[in-house]
């Protein structure tokens, strides 16, 4: 089975009708993880940093429902905690690469269960010798329906 890590840029296309290839193409990978062709992961992080922003941009109400249904489970995404080996890990990968700190969790993520990354943020760019990263938009890493 394939499996991915997120990003929060991922999620937030859901939530942005100006990006329509990407929120189209985070709704394949979304309907392809409930029904069982591959796993999603998402840190805990990236989940506060979605929250935040739809926060921010489409107020308390969108991002409070966004939580809630995450946990819910009406998202098939297995949000993983952070702990004080992935701080630690992040605020490595952070020190070295021209990223946010919120995309250092996302790749340690990445870089410790050994997974790619999907994502359209230009930030990743720097790390895809450390990581595999995966255009949002690159439909030959779903299965076929």
């Amino acid at each position: 089975m394939k499996m991915f890590i997120l990003d929060s840029y991922a999620l937030l296309c859901l939530f942005d009708n100006k990006r329509k290839a990407e929120n189209k193409a985070i709704k394949k990978y979304l309907e392809n993880a409930e029904s069982g062709r591959i796993k999603l992961y998402l840190s805990k992080i990236n989940e506060g940093e979605v929250f935040y922003k739809l926060y921010k941009y489409l107020g308390e109400s969108v991002a409070f429902g966004f939580r809630t249904d995450l946990k819910r489970g009406l998202f098939p995404i297995n949000v993983i905690s952070v702990n004080d080996k992935r701080t630690e890990a992040a605020s490595e990968i952070k020190a070295r690469y021209p990223i946010s700190y919120a995309d250092a969790f996302c790749i340690e993520l990445a870089r410790d269960l050994n997974l790619p990354v999907v994502t359209e943020d230009p930030e990743f760019e720097s790390v895809d010798r450390v990581i595999k990263v995966i255009s949002l938009k690159n439909k030959k890493n779903l299965p076929r329906a």
